[in-house]
């Protein structure tokens, strides 16, 4: 994408990041369609564009223009107004098993739900027609089988998230990074690349122990308190808002770096294939590796696509001032 003539410019470095939300919004909302939006700023932006798809979904062109260090530059460009397409969380909500096919060619469903189809196989279309073409093998989903995550009420879900994924990452990651390690160097002279498999995963499995104890300490009680004042349960004081689509921008933009590096790991691994003249416990290492991928990108899901846009929804209907006390 070229420089537009007379493109609108918003320099966030001269704004206190406290007020970065209001800021992009007003200047993003006041752009016709067709219109630019070049932003500066001196940290990574990636946040931001998490930030304005909850806001106000995908229906914007996103361009980094200088990527740092120091700067970082982005070109917005507000697109007009098209029929609404089905997204990728919707296509995964509603049938998970076709998860898998998307995961095979390195398409991102778990930080990129609110793309549709097309957007999300930009560059990659070449790779589409087999994945419909798996698609299409599948059974029909059975209605009673399949969960209802979309369906789930704000607090129950965050509950879910909790005691299943985040209890996954505490008494998984260690286990298996520790393995990992004991693997690589029972393995180093054959299968080097082993080495780099615990290395990568050490890394990951911290980022997901890190962000589930913030998600813990700081965002879920929040997010419970928003389901209790919009249930009707307990109204919600006015000073307890915090906006909370800048922290899970903040978040969305660590979880791709996860999906990154859990795609790596893939590589790696050959698809989880376990190289021949291993150590017994490489194959159960490979084994837990693709159980954890399988875990984490369920998790990173339902916290993306459903949970946090179902709880930025509810803090708007609560601003609007009919359930505040």
């Amino acid at each position: 994408m070229l420089y537009m003539e007379n493109p609108e410019r918003l320099d966030l470095t001269a704004i206190e990041p406290v007020l970065w939300h209001p800021a992009l919004l007003a200047r993003y909302d006041a752009l016709r369609p067709g219109q630019q939006l070049i932003v500066n700023n001196d940290i990574e932006a990636r946040p931001l564009y998490h930030l304005l798809t909850l806001e106000r979904g995908r229906c914007f062109s996103w361009e980094p223009l200088e990527k740092g260090p120091g700067r970082w530059t982005t070109s917005i460009l507000r697109n007009p107004a098209i029929p609404d397409s089905e997204t990728l969380c919707e296509i995964i909500t509603r049938d998970y098993r076709k998860a898998a096919a998307l995961t095979d060619v390195g398409i991102d469903f778990s930080c990129s739900g609110q793309l549709s189809l097309e957007q999300a196989f930009q560059g990659k279309e070449q790779k589409l027609p087999g994945v419909l073409q798996k698609w299409k093998r599948l059974d029909p989903p059975i209605p009673e089988k399949q969960t209802d995550f979309l369906g789930w009420n704000l607090s129950f879900l965050t509950k879910y998230i909790i005691k299943l994924h985040h209890g996954f990452v505490s008494t998984q990651t260690r286990f298996v990074s520790e393995l990992a390690f004991k693997v690589a160097d029972s393995n180093q002279i054959r299968n080097p690349e082993i080495r780099s498999v615990a290395e990568v995963f050490s890394g990951t499995g911290k980022a997901m122990e890190r962000i589930a104890g913030k998600e813990e300490n700081e965002l879920f009680p929040y997010i419970l308190a928003l389901a209790e004042a919009d249930a009707g349960n307990k109204p919600l004081k006015e000073e307890k808002f915090r906006h909370l689509a800048l922290p899970v921008a903040f978040l969305q933009t660590e979880s791709e770096k996860i999906t990154t590096d859990l795609c790596h790991i893939r590589e790696l691994t050959n698809n989880f294939t376990a190289p021949a003249y291993t150590s017994s416990t490489c194959p159960i290492l490979y084994k837990l590796l693709a159980a954890y991928e399988e875990d984490a990108l369920l998790h990173l899901h339902l916290e993306n696509n459903i949970l946090f846009p179902k709880a930025v929804q509810a803090e708007h209907r609560l601003r609007s001032g009919r359930l505040l006390q």
